[in-house]
Order: C-alpha cells, then sequence, then structure tokens
C-alpha cells in the first residue's frame, strides 16, 4: 500500500491538507510538534450526486472510484408515471489523470467526493455538457492548514 509519512518538525501544532493533483485526499486533524501522521495514497474512493428538480431533491447511490472516470448525470421524465429519474452513468475518462463530471439536465448538479463516509470535496457542474474536471494525477502537495501558520 502506498502511503506519505508527514511529520510536524515546527514548535507549533500543525493541520495537513493533502492534495493528488486536485483532489483532497486527506485533511488531519492537529498534528503536535515532532509528531507525525500516515496518509494512504492508493484508495477508493465514493461519488454521489445530487440535483433538484421542481423543489424536490434527488441523490444517487454512491459508485466507488479508484482512477481516472468519468460521471454523466442525466434526468429522465417517466411520463407514465409523471415523475422523474435522476440516474448517474460511469463513463471513461478522455484523460488518465482525472475524474470528469458532466450533466445532460437543467438544474445543476453537485458531485460529492468521500472516503470511508467522510466528505472531502464537491464539484458543481452548472451547464449542461460542460465537463468539470478533477485531477488526480501523481503529483501531490502538502499544505499546512493550521490558521495563522502561512507555512506549506
Amino acid at each position: 500500500m502506498s502511503q506519505l509519512t508527514l511529520r510536524n518538525n515546527t514548535a507549533y501544532m500543525a493541520q495537513f491538507v493533502v492534495l493528488n493533483g486536485g483532489q483532497m485526499i486527506a485533511r488531519t486533524p492537529g498534528v503536535a510538534p515532532g509528531a507525525q501522521v500516515t496518509i494512504p495514497t492508493a484508495a477508493t474512493y465514493q461519488v454521489t450526486a445530487t440535483t433538484v428538480i421542481e423543489r424536490n431533491t434527488y441523490t444517487s447511490a454512491p459508485m466507488d472510484v479508484t482512477g481516472a472516470t468519468g460521471f454523466l448525470a442525466q434526468v429522465l421524465q417517466v411520463a407514465s408515471l409523471g415523475t422523474y429519474e435522476f440516474n448517474v452513468a460511469q463513463v471513461a475518462s478522455s484523460n488518465s489523470g482525472q475524474l470528469q463530471f458532466q450533466k445532460t439536465c437543467v438544474s445543476p448538479v453537485t458531485f460529492a467526493v468521500s472516503k470511508d463516509g467522510a466528505p472531502l470535496q464537491s464539484v458543481v457542474v452548472n451547464n449542461a455538457f460542460e465537463v468539470r474536471t478533477l485531477d488526480i494525477g501523481d503529483t501531490f502537495y502538502v499544505f499546512d492548514a493550521a490558521p495563522g501558520s502561512g507555512r506549506s
């Protein structure tokens, strides 16, 4: 299993944010001076999509993701029942280092990315056929997110 080990070599409490490309993969609680934390870098994430249609909220079932994947959100009208069906399909990503999100419906769609049930970040697609991306390449960025730290 791949992992990053982060050590706080300062005299202050540190909170680390770890990005894999543009995807937030971890936000640590406070790490004491001289302490370290290990962050796994290979993992499965869950993606759910949500939209609002005629004042009703529709949410997709969680979809597991382990690498570059595309997601297409669609709303289908079920005329015989007078209802709507919100459907999110996994499609091929056109870039091997990206998660790609798009929709064909009118309402904005929010794609929520989580890991082990904890939310990491959201991507909102406002326009139909617009492709929003989240880089997940092999470049990692680590920031100290402690208030007022100014360190990275």
